[in-house]
């Protein structure tokens, strides 16, 4: 076989740690906090939002992040994230509810999401709630690998819960919280916006890709999920009347040619990605595969540039991504577009960070400039 018995190709468990700690509780004063998230899951996706915990356990108001920060710095202006909204707000002191339409995001379920290894920077404001009110973080996002909206979300009694919050008004500080107000927050004062790159001096055809085994052939029962082996047949030549298919995924890999359905590129291959120091690359990810994948390019901050469903619509960077980035989340059925400045010259990597991705062949040496030059 070439299926290595020791792995998962991916990996999801069953307790929410927080900070080291399981299903955390925080006491929080009626004001505002600043917060500072990483997914570091395994292979989970997270999609988070606050809820007021009713008296007999349900779910009640909703209360909003804003987001002020992402991977590689502040955004240029603060985000409201709800479920199934996206505002960008003006940073003049006007909300939603006070003068700012609320906007409808990509996707009805979305709310703060992220792939392995993004990080969001958030306030999330207390201020308004009574003493002991409790705060619950959910996570809506799938117990299984991540592939879009709409999908099932997590076990509510498990992994849907992340932590919780209380009020208590005793940690209330003297004279009031002197904090700004997210809704005020000016975080880019150049009034031409935040710097955009210019136009790239090359392309890379990229392809995310799920490679299938080159020795064993299976069938797959649609009702019992149950996969048997062909023993007659080796791949590319299955049984088309057993209906059997080579089994995958072997492994999640990387590649080029994207934009051509793709080509396998592994480790060991000569290196296919090398910019030319301190000049401007776009990087297209066209995934082939069935599953999101987080791509973390080392070494250089980048700009998303736009999503485009294969053969179809081209839509804008999320109102989040709007900031430096340095990891991305490349949708099946997409190919997703970043643009980078490759100013320092070396050897380095690109790949997933889903982590048994990454380490199972979707990670390859990209260099910037000739090898063991500086």
């Amino acid at each position: 076989s070439d299926i290595a018995p020791v792995w998962n190709p991916e990996a999801f468990f069953n307790t929410m740690v927080v900070n080291g700690t399981t299903w955390p509780q925080l006491e929080v004063a009626q004001e505002r906090y600043r917060l500072r998230f990483v997914n570091a899951a395994d292979s989970r996706f997270l999609n988070m939002a606050l809820f007021v915990v009713n008296g007999g356990g349900s779910l009640g108001q909703e209360i909003p992040f804003y987001q002020i920060g992402s991977d590689q710095g502040l955004l240029p202006a603060v985000v409201r994230i709800e479920t199934g909204f996206a505002t960008t707000l003006p940073g003049d002191g006007s909300d939603v509810g006070s003068g700012v339409t609320p906007v409808p995001g990509t996707f009805a379920e979305q709310a703060l999401l992220m792939g392995p290894a993004e990080r969001t920077d958030v306030i999330v404001d207390f201020s308004g709630l009574a003493d002991g009110t409790v705060v619950r973080m959910i996570n809506t996002a799938p117990d299984a690998p991540f592939g879009g909206f709409p999908d099932v979300p997590a076990d509510p009694a498990t992994t849907g819960q992340v932590m919780q919050f209380v009020v208590n008004t005793s940690l209330n500080t003297t004279g009031g919280d002197p904090s700004t107000p997210a809704a005020s927050l000016m975080l880019n004062t150049d009034p031409g916006g935040v710097p955009k790159l210019g136009q790239p001096s090359a392309v890379q055809d990229l392809a995310l890709l799920e490679e299938e085994s080159a020795l064993l052939c299976v069938t797959l029962d649609a009702v019992t999920g149950v996969i048997d082996l062909d023993p007659d047949s080796v791949p590319p030549v299955c049984d088309p009347v057993l209906g059997s298919v080579p089994f995958g995924p072997k492994a999640a890999v990387l590649g080029v040619n994207g934009s051509r359905g793709g080509t396998v590129q592994l480790w060991d291959d000569p290196i296919a990605q090398n910019p030319v120091p301190n000049t401007i690359e776009t990087w297209e990810l066209w995934n082939w595969s069935a599953d999101a994948h987080p791509i973390h390019l080392h070494l250089v901050k980048f700009e998303v540039v736009n999503r485009q469903i294969i053969g179809g619509a081209v839509r804008p960077p999320e109102p989040w991504e709007e900031g430096w980035k340095d990891t991305v989340i490349g949708y099946p059925g997409e190919v997703t577009r970043v643009k980078a400045l490759f100013d320092i010259p070396g050897l380095y990597v690109w790949h997933c960070h889903i982590l048994s991705h990454e380490d199972n062949e979707m990670m390859v040496p990209f260099c910037v400039g000739e090898a063991g030059v500086d």
